[in-house]
C-alpha cells in the first residue's frame, strides 16, 4: 500500500507537559485489528470494515487511557528496503494482504487525516525504522514516548526513564507495557541486546530463519553468558558439543539476521516533533469521514473526546472544546400559545398529517387533565377531563378525535391506558421520546422528560424547580403553563431524537415492536387479571401461623427468645452463642444473610429453622397480604409494565410486581391457584420453551446446538451424551443436570465458580467440564468469542433485531468491572434477542385475537409466558392463533416450542 500524503493545518509547539507522545504501528495494529474481529462488520453497502472499526478503537481507547500531547502512525510503503538487498529472501513467502483488507488502509487513513494525525512514511524504510527515529529524537529531547505495536522488534527502543513499547499482545484492548525491567523479565536480555537474541531465534514472520536448536530461553542463556556476537563466536569451545556445532555452522546467518533486525534511527523524515502535537481537526470533516463508512458508534465514543480535548484544538481553536452548543445542535425550547378548542386544534393538525403532541397530569390513577399541542403552529390546549358533563363530553370528542391522529408524547402508555378506561383505543403512536431515550441507551436509566430534555439538548426544564423536584405526573394541580411547557420540551426532544433513530434497524424497532407493544401492554394493564383476594389471605394467615411455630422452635433450640429478624441479635446467637464459624464480615458484624445461611446449614439444627422462617415471613409479607391489597372494586389486579427499566429489553412489572411471584418451591406456586379468569372462563398459559438456549443455537450456528434443538428429544439429554461422548439413553440424571445447569449459565454469564457452588465441586472440575463443554460444541466458543472481542471495540452488543446495549465498561472501567462486562456481553445479545422474540409475539397475539373477532384477552405476562382468558367456546381458536403468534414470530435455524394449557386458575393451566 502506498499511503497518500496528508496536509496537516499548521501546529503551535508540542507541550512538553502531560502525557507521552504515542508512536503507533499502523500496519501492525491493521492487521491484528483485522484477525481478531468478524468480517460480517460491515458498512451499508457491504464493504468490511472490521481493521479500520478496531484500529479506531485503539486510538479512541490509546488517547483515553495516556493523553498523550502528540500522535504519529507509520506505515510500509510500496517497494522494497534495505533489508531486501541483504536478505533477497526477506519477508517472502508471506501471505498476501487479504482481499478485504486492503481497502481499508484508505479508510484508516481517511479517517486519520480527519483526526489530523500525522501519517509518516519513509520510502526504502519500514514503519518499524520510522518508528525507531521519531523514538530516539523524543528521547534526545527529553520527552516521554509510548511506541504502540504488536511486532516484537521493537522492544529494542525501550530505554529508561523515556521510551517504552506499549506490546498489542491479542486482539484489539490486550496490551502490555514495558520498561527496561519489562523487557528484561519478558525475554531475558536487556532492550539494546534483543537484536542478538532474536538474529539466534530467528523471526518467522519476515523469513529469518534462527540456528536450529536455539530458542528464545537458549539464547537469552547464551547472552547472559555473552555481551556480543563476537564473544560468543569467540568462545564456542566452552559449549556443549551439539550447540557449538549449530552456532558454529550458522554463524553466518546469524550475523546477516543481526544487521537486518537492528531498527534505523537516524532517518531523515519530513516532519519534527513539534509537527505531531495533536489539534487543528475540523468537527463537521471529521464526522462525515466517520459517517461515510457507517461507523457511528466509533464517532460516538471520540466525539466525547474531541470535545473534551484529548485530540487537541480544533482549527483556530485555543480551547479544548470544539463546540460551545449543547448536545442537541443549539436546541431551544419554543413556547406554545394557549388555544381554547382542542377539537378544533387535533382535527387541523390531522387534517394536515401534522403530529400532535400528547401530555397528561393525573391524580392516582385518574386522568385530571390532557395538553394537546400543534408545534408547527406554536398552539396548545389543555382539555379538563373531570369536569362537568359537558367538559366530559368534549374530553372523549378529543379523545376520539386522537386516535386518528399522528401522535408524539413522552411516556405515553400512562393516558393510553386512561384513554382505555373511558372506552377509547388510541391505537398506535407515532413516536415516545421516553422509548427513543431507552432505545438510544439502555443503562443511563434517565427517562423522565426532565433528564431526557437536558440529556439531549443541555436545557433545564422551566418546570421543574431544582431545590424541590416532584413528580409531575402525580401532582393534580400541575398548571396549565406547565402543561404547554412539558408539550414544547416533547416537540424539542423529538427534533433531536429523530435522526438519532435513522438507522433502520433501530427505527424498526421504535415503529414495529416498541410503540405497537405501548398499546398492547396499555390494553393488558386496562384489562388485568381477576385475583381471589380471600384465597391470598387464607394462604397468608397459613404461612403466619408456620412462622409462630418456627419461631417458637428457633427459641427452644437457642434456648431464649430473642428478635429473630434482627441481624445484631442473630449475630449474637449464631456466633457469641452457639459459636458457629464467622463468614463474611460487613459493616455491622458477620454476615446472616442467605448465602452464609447456606452454609451452616450442618453445624447446628437452628440453621434449618431460620432459613425456613425467613422464607415463610417473605412469602405471607409479600406475595400474601400485599397482593390482597392491590386487588381493586373490579376484582382485578391492575399491575404496570414497563418497557424501560431492563438493559437486556425485558419487560419489568410493578404496583405490583407480578414477575417475582415464586415459582421454584410449592409454597410459592400455592399463590397461582388465587389468579383466576373471568367467571365461566378459563386461563390459557403459553409459555416458550428453552428460548434462550434456542437463540443461542441460532446465533452460534454451531451445527451440534442445532440438531439438539431441531428434534422432539430430551435436549438436555442430547446435549450430555454430545459433551460426554455416549448415547443419550446411557447419561445420567447427574451428567444431564451439569448440561443442562452449563447450558442455562451460559446464556446468563455463569462461570465456573457459580457452576462448581451448584454442584459442590472444585472450581477446578468446574472448569474442566465447562471446557469440554465448548469442546462439544465448537461454535458456541467461536460466537461467545467474536461476540465480546466486537463488543471490546464497539462499546455495546446488537440483538438479532439490532437493539443496542451500551457496555462503557468494557473500555473505560477497571479491571473487575471490564471483567463483568465481558459476562455481560456473552449474554446481552442471547437475553435481548429472546426478549424481542417474545416483545413482538405479544403484540403478534394482541393483534391476532383482534383481528379474528374473539372476546379473548391477554391478561398478564410473566417473563417468557404468556396468560390469556376466553370463554369456552373460543378455545380451539385461542389455542391456534396463540399457537402460531409465538412460534410464527421468527424463522430462526432452530423451530421455536411452546408448551400450552388451559385451565381454572394460573396454577391449574400451568400444572
Amino acid at each position: 500500500m502506498t499511503p497518500r500524503a496528508s496536509a496537516a493545518p499548521p501546529r503551535g509547539a508540542a507541550a512538553a507537559a502531560g502525557g507521552p507522545l504515542l508512536l503507533l504501528d499502523g500496519m501492525s495494529l491493521a492487521f491484528r485489528a483485522f484477525f481478531a474481529l468478524p468480517p460480517e462488520m460491515t458498512t451499508r453497502d457491504g464493504v468490511v470494515t472490521n481493521a479500520a472499526t478496531g484500529f479506531i478503537s485503539m486510538l479512541a481507547l490509546l488517547v483515553r487511557e495516556h493523553r498523550p500531547w502528540g500522535v504519529a502512525v507509520a506505515f510500509d510503503v510500496d517497494g522494497g528496503t534495505f533489508r531486501d538487498e541483504v536478505v533477497q529472501e526477506y519477508k517472502a513467502g508471506r501471505d498476501a494482504t487479504p482481499p478485504e483488507l486492503e481497502p481499508q488502509f484508505d479508510i484508516i487513513l481517511d479517517l486519520l487525516g480527519a483526526l489530523a494525525i500525522p501519517i509518516v512514511t519513509k520510502r526504502g524504510y519500514e514503519a518499524d525504522d520510522v518508528l525507531a527515529t521519531l523514538a530516539t529524537r523524543a528521547r534526545d529531547a527529553g520527552r516521554d514516548t509510548v511506541v504502540v505495536t504488536g511486532d516484537r522488534d521493537c522492544f529494542q527502543l525501550v530505554e529508561d526513564p523515556h521510551v517504552k513499547v506499549l506490546y498489542n499482545r491479542r486482539g484489539v484492548s490486550e496490551y502490555s507495557l514495558y520498561d527496561e525491567a519489562g523487557i528484561i523479565e519478558r525475554t531475558g536480555v536487556e532492550p539494546a541486546r534483543y537484536p542478538l537474541l532474536a538474529a539466534m531465534r530467528g523471526d518467522p514472520s519476515d523469513n529469518l530463519p534462527g540456528v536450529p536448536g536455539v530458542g528464545e530461553k537458549t539464547a537469552a542463556r547464551l547472552l547472559t553468558q555473552f555481551r556480543t556476537l563476537d564473544e560468543l563466536f569467540a568462545s564456542l569451545d566452552t559449549l556443549t558439543p551439539k550447540l557449538r556445532e549449530s552456532l558454529k555452522e550458522n554463524e553466518a546467518l546469524v550475523r546477516r539476521n543481526a544487521e537486518v533486525m537492528v531498527l534505523v534511527r537516524d532517518l531523515e523524515l519530513e516532519t519534527d516533533l513539534d509537527a505531531l502535537a495533536l489539534g487543528g481537526w475540523e468537527l463537521a470533516s471529521a464526522r462525515a469521514a466517520f459517517d461515510a463508512v457507517d461507523m457511528h458508534a466509533q464517532w460516538g465514543r471520540l466525539e466525547t473526546l474531541l470535545d473534551d480535548g484529548a485530540f487537541g484544538p480544533p482549527v483556530g481553536g485555543t480551547a479544548a472544546r470544539a463546540r460551545e452548543a449543547p448536545p442537541g445542535g443549539g436546541a431551544t425550547l419554543e413556547p406554545l400559545e394557549p388555544v381554547e378548542d382542542a377539537l378544533a386544534l387535533v382535527a387541523a393538525a390531522t387534517e394536515a398529517a401534522r403530529e400532535v403532541i400528547l401530555d397528561a397530569a393525573f391524580d392516582g390513577d385518574t386522568l385530571t387533565r390532557l395538553v394537546v399541542a400543534d408545534p408547527s403552529t406554536g398552539s396548545a390546549a389543555v382539555v379538563e377531563m373531570e369536569g362537568g358533563e359537558a367538559d366530559e363530553d368534549a374530553a372523549d370528542a378529543t379523545l376520539r378525535a386522537l386516535a386518528s391522529a399522528r401522535v408524539v408524547g413522552h411516556d405515553l402508555k400512562e393516558p393510553w391506558r386512561a384513554a382505555l378506561h373511558r372506552g377509547v383505543d388510541l391505537g398506535v403512536p407515532t413516536f415516545d421520546t421516553a422509548i427513543a431515550a431507552y432505545l438510544l441507551d439502555s443503562a443511563s436509566g434517565r427517562y423522565r422528560l426532565e433528564e431526557v430534555l437536558e440529556d439531549t439538548t443541555g436545557l433545564a426544564a422551566p418546570w421543574v424547580d431544582a431545590a424541590k423536584p416532584a413528580t409531575l405526573l402525580d401532582d393534580p394541580d400541575l398548571g396549565d403553563a406547565t402543561l404547554r411547557e412539558r408539550a414544547a420540551a416533547v416537540a424539542t426532544v423529538e427534533r433531536v431524537f429523530a435522526p438519532r433513530l435513522a438507522e433502520p434497524a433501530q427505527r424498526a424497532l421504535l415503529e414495529t415492536m416498541e410503540l405497537p407493544l405501548l398499546r398492547t401492554l396499555a390494553r393488558m394493564e386496562d384489562r388485568g387479571i381477576r385475583v381471589d383476594a380471600e384465597v391470598l389471605r387464607g394462604i397468608a394467615e397459613e404461612l403466619r401461623a408456620e412462622a409462630s411455630s418456627l419461631e417458637a422452635a428457633i427459641y427452644a433450640a437457642v434456648g431464649h427468645e430473642f428478635q429473630v429478624n434482627s441481624t445484631k441479635q442473630l449475630q449474637g446467637v449464631l456466633y457469641d452463642e452457639l459459636g458457629l464459624t464467622k463468614g463474611r464480615k460487613t459493616k455491622t458484624g458477620y454476615s446472616t444473610d442467605a448465602a452464609t445461611l447456606e452454609t451452616l446449614r450442618a453445624e447446628h439444627e437452628v440453621v434449618e429453622m431460620l432459613l425456613r422462617f425467613r422464607e415463610v415471613d417473605k412469602l405471607r409479607s409479600t406475595y400474601g397480604e400485599s397482593l390482597a391489597a392491590e386487588v381493586r372494586e373490579d376484582g382485578r389486579i391492575h399491575a404496570r409494565f414497563r418497557q424501560t427499566v431492563a438493559r437486556t429489553g425485558r419487560l419489568s412489572s410493578e404496583q405490583p410486581n407480578l414477575h417475582n411471584i415464586p415459582t421454584r418451591t410449592e409454597d410459592g406456586r400455592r399463590f397461582r391457584r388465587a389468579f383466576l379468569p373471568e367467571d365461566g372462563w378459563s386461563l390459557l398459559v403459553a409459555d416458550y420453551d428453552q428460548i434462550e438456549l434456542r437463540v443461542i443455537a441460532h446465533l452460534s450456528g454451531d451445527d451440534g446446538l442445532v440438531e439438539a434443538f431441531s428434534g422432539d428429544t430430551d435436549v438436555h439429554r442430547f446435549i450430555a451424551g454430545v459433551v460426554f461422548s455416549i448415547p443419550p439413553d446411557k447419561v445420567t440424571h447427574d451428567q444431564r443436570e451439569r448440561a443442562k445447569a452449563v447450558s442455562y449459565g451460559l446464556a446468563y454469564g455463569m462461570e465456573a465458580y457459580g457452576l462448581s457452588r451448584r454442584f459442590g465441586i472444585s472450581v477446578g472440575e468446574a472448569r474442566a467440564f465447562m471446557d469440554q463443554y465448548f469442546d462439544a460444541f465448537p461454535g458456541l466458543r467461536r460466537y461467545m468469542d467474536e461476540t465480546v472481542s466486537k463488543a471490546r471495540v464497539e462499546g455495546c452488543t446488537t440483538t438479532l433485531f439490532g437493539r443496542v446495549r451500551h457496555l462503557p465498561e468494557l473500555i473505560e472501567g477497571t479491571r473487575a468491572a471490564r471483567m463483568a462486562a465481558e459476562r455481560q456481553a456473552m449474554n446481552a445479545g442471547t437475553q435481548g434477542t429472546a426478549a424481542d422474540i417474545f416483545k413482538l409475539a405479544l403484540v403478534r397475539l394482541d393483534t391476532a385475537l383482534a383481528v379474528r373477532g374473539l372476546t379473548a384477552r391477554i391478561v398478564l405476562q410473566v417473563h417468557d409466558e404468556v396468560l390469556v382468558e376466553a370463554p369456552p367456546e373460543e378455545h380451539d381458536a385461542v389455542t391456534e392463533t396463540t399457537l402460531e403468534a409465538l412460534t410464527g414470530v421468527v424463522d430462526l435455524k432452530v423451530p421455536l416450542r411452546v408448551s400450552l394449557g388451559w385451565g381454572a386458575s394460573w396454577a391449574e393451566a400451568k400444572a
